[in-house]
């Protein structure tokens, strides 16, 4: 999937990869779950530095909270001030004098440290904030919606459907789209070999893979229909063999089992 030198990277590179990254914001893509835990597999002195960058994403995410007892708070703010009270350029000065100073560079420190901890946070959100990478396109019952995906792929969500899918396709990740629904599908085809001319429709209990193909998936209560109407088209399951079907071909998949329709 990449040929970047992850072994060497420090925790910063590692927190600032727009692979690992996806990773961590987005644990259930399949493809980039796999790719990284093969990873560590391969590298396992590298556990520990994958960690920390992960609590380093997560973290950066999170709402800043300063949620100290009072006693701690008072035990914090004491030793600062003590801290600030000593500085060289502060001593020559009388105790009221200086104590007056030192309040004044501890609210000026810890303002400038808030400020770099809020743009921090403000630039992760910005980046990889999850209403920033991904699109969420639902229909009503009564509007069928044609989309255009980030290859140019064709797409017609059907009424009382949901689609979800990355905002920018990456060239060495497969494209991927997660359903809820009915859909009509027109996948452009890519010539090369790399994983990204895979084409993946990710569904409840199997995912669609395809290459330069027309289908449509219906999913009701009874289970999941797939129609090819040209190209090539793999199902994936998580606990038996793929089925592949050829140009005409319908499958239904119900509770793990599938079967073709006349």
């Amino acid at each position: 999937m990449s040929n970047k030198p992850y072994s060497a990277y420090s925790v910063e590179e590692l927190a600032l990869d727009d692979l690992f990254v996806r990773w961590v914001q987005y644990p259930d893509d399949d493809e980039v779950e796999a790719y990284w835990q093969n990873w560590l597999d391969q590298n396992p002195e590298c556990v520990e530095t994958a960690e920390t960058a992960r609590r380093l994403i997560n973290e950066g995410g999170r709402p800043i909270s300063l949620a100290l007892s009072t006693d701690e708070a008072s035990s914090l703010w004491g030793r600062i001030r003590e801290s600030l009270q000593t500085l060289e350029d502060l001593r020559p000065l009388q105790a009221d004098v200086r104590a007056v100073i030192g309040w004044w560079y501890f609210i000026r420190t810890v303002a400038a440290l808030l400020g770099v901890i809020l743009l921090v946070g403000w630039a992760l959100w910005m980046q990889y904030g999850p209403d920033q990478n991904v699109w969420t396109i639902s229909t009503p019952a009564n509007q069928t919606r044609e989309i255009r995906l980030p290859d140019n792929s064709l797409m017609t969500l059907h009424p009382n459907s949901t689609v979800r899918y990355a905002r920018r396709w990456a060239d060495e990740t497969p494209r991927a789209v997660w359903l809820k629904g009915e859909a009509d599908f027109s996948i452009t085809h890519r010539n090369d070999t790399s994983s990204s001319r895979l084409f993946r429709v990710h569904l409840p209990d199997f995912t669609i893979e395809a290459v330069g193909t027309a289908f449509r998936v219906r999913q009701n209560p009874t289970g999941t229909r797939v129609a090819l109407a040209s190209g090539q088209l793999n199902l994936l399951f998580k606990q038996q063999k793929p089925i592949q079907l050829k140009p005409g071909d319908s499958i239904e998949v119900a509770s793990g089992l599938a079967k073709y329709l006349p």
